[in-house]
């Protein structure tokens, strides 16, 4: 069997009733079945097809009800639209983008809101026997707005076509879709992020694989349903590096990582808790999925799937086309490549906005964390440029290891940095080297595993 004759189009996805008892999705208090999911879709579409607002702002803690929502959404001829989170702040800075909120979530915005699960008046309700009344039907054209994660700057709004959703999945599917139908799933990634929307939303839907509607928050929850079924985790290096290696080992089915690389030490520690070597993701919210690796080895290269290609012009950033990709020459990447010498494989070497110039010097960000990754009292780094009285200077933020946090209880912090700062003059031109300094417990993160740099400018303003 061609395993990507497995996916299940979205039109389909409620139509396909051969086995209406089948589980769709489970949480730590309830179960929702093939039954409940088109009742539950029908429910909120006889609602949302009444209401004039177009576009819809889908913030949710619960993937099962994400789910319902965005198919109701579409065949009421609605557009979802994603803004990644439910903070109340950023979403009212966001109005201008929807016009109506569809969310499980304690949210009070100046706009008309749907709370989900939905209660209906008993005449406008339909009865459990008539949940299979025809839908209408899907549209060709339908799509989503979701925005980029922002951790680096204002969030970018972004169109996807549900083709090119369909399309990704297939792919998925092509490589790994005959594991994956025989176990569950489960997420520590939102499904409101290009990652989630496809691992956490997408495949599982697409393959009948029943997922977890709720955040994997910890190590011992990944424990719990590994020993009870086969279990596929969605996942970010974040969430990877905090595995404790304490807990008991346990065979999972696949884990997948994307929001950043992980490393070679991080996958290893994966390996012997989960049983698999993980399978990291590379790729981007307005490009979709690039390329994978599983780092057995130092050094493994990114390998691109079948339908990726790369494009290289001198002097200009690498462009990336697939079919997944609406530009026809292709959309330019961020990062920095070392290309193999067959043209499908590659070596990831930082990030191209991450080149700063700061006194007519360009200095690289990610070479200057990287130093003082390899200093034995820090952890962990993240260096950005800030503007203090009309000057740029580099700034740092830390982690200590436990030789730094030994050392800081030794002497004062002012000393510390000093110490760190001489260290890295062997390596780095000395506007390349920190003018200001922060130490802190752990680095600020959002589900996607992606820094929040925002929270980091604060600490120096």
């Amino acid at each position: 069997m061609d395993p990507a004759c497995l996916i299940l189009p979205m039109e389909q996805w409620l139509t396909s009733i051969a086995d209406t008892d089948s589980l769709v999705a489970w949480s730590r208090t309830q179960r929702w079945q093939q039954s409940d999911f088109r009742f539950d879709v029908s429910q909120l579409l006889q609602r949302l097809k009444n209401l004039p607002h177009k576009r819809w702002a889908l913030c949710f803690d619960n993937s099962y009800h994400f789910a319902v929502a965005m198919l109701a959404t579409l065949y009421s001829g609605k557009i979802p639209v994603l803004p990644g989170h439910q903070r109340q702040s950023l979403l009212e800075e966001q109005l201008s983008e929807f016009d109506a909120l569809l969310t499980d979530c304690s949210l009070s915005l100046p706009c008309p809101t749907l709370l989900l699960p939905i209660t209906f008046s008993d005449e406008n309700s339909l009865a459990e026997n008539d949940s299979l009344i025809p839908l209408p039907e899907f549209p060709a054209t339908a799509s989503v707005v979701l925005f980029t994660s922002g951790s680096t700057g204002k969030p970018q709004k972004i169109t996807k076509t549900i083709t090119s959703l369909q399309t990704e999945s297939r792919w998925l599917a092509q490589r790994w879709g005959l594991s994956l139908r025989k176990g569950r799933l489960a997420a520590t990634v939102s499904s409101q992020h290009m990652y989630g929307l496809t691992f956490r939303f997408m495949l599982p839907l697409s393959l009948r694989v029943p997922f977890f509607a709720e955040n994997l928050e910890v190590h011992e929850q990944l424990v719990a349903m590994a020993q009870q079924f086969p279990l596929t985790v969605i996942s970010s290096p974040a969430f990877l590096q905090r595995l404790d290696p304490y807990l008991e080992k346990v065979k999972c089915q696949q884990v997948f990582s994307a929001g950043g690389p992980l490393s070679v030490e991080t996958a290893a520690h994966v390996q012997q808790l989960c049983g698999v070597c993980p399978v990291d993701i590379y790729g981007t919210s307005e490009t979709g999925i690039l390329a994978s690796r599983q780092q057995r080895l130092s050094e493994t290269p990114w390998t691109l799937f079948d339908g990726v290609e790369l494009l290289f012009e001198n002097n200009s950033p690498t462009r990336a086309v697939s079919e997944l990709i609406p530009q026809p020459e292709g959309i330019p990447l961020s990062d920095n490549l070392r290309i193999a010498d067959n043209n499908r494989q590659f070596h990831l070497l930082g990030r191209q906005d991450r080149i700063v110039k700061i006194a007519e010097q360009r200095l690289s960000l990610d070479e200057i964390e990287q130093r003082l990754c390899q200093l034995p009292t820090v952890a962990k780094a993240c260096v950005l440029q800030i503007e203090k009285k009309d000057r740029s200077y580099v700034a740092a933020v830390i982690v200590l290891s436990a030789t730094g946090a030994e050392l800081l209880g030794k002497e004062s912090q002012v000393a510390l940095t000093q110490g760190l700062r001489q260290s890295l003059r062997g390596w780095l031109a000395p506007v390349a080297i920190p003018r200001f300094w922060r130490v802190i417990q752990f680095i600020p993160m959002n589900l996607q595993g992606k820094i929040i740099y925002s929270e980091l400018r604060e600490l120096f303003l």
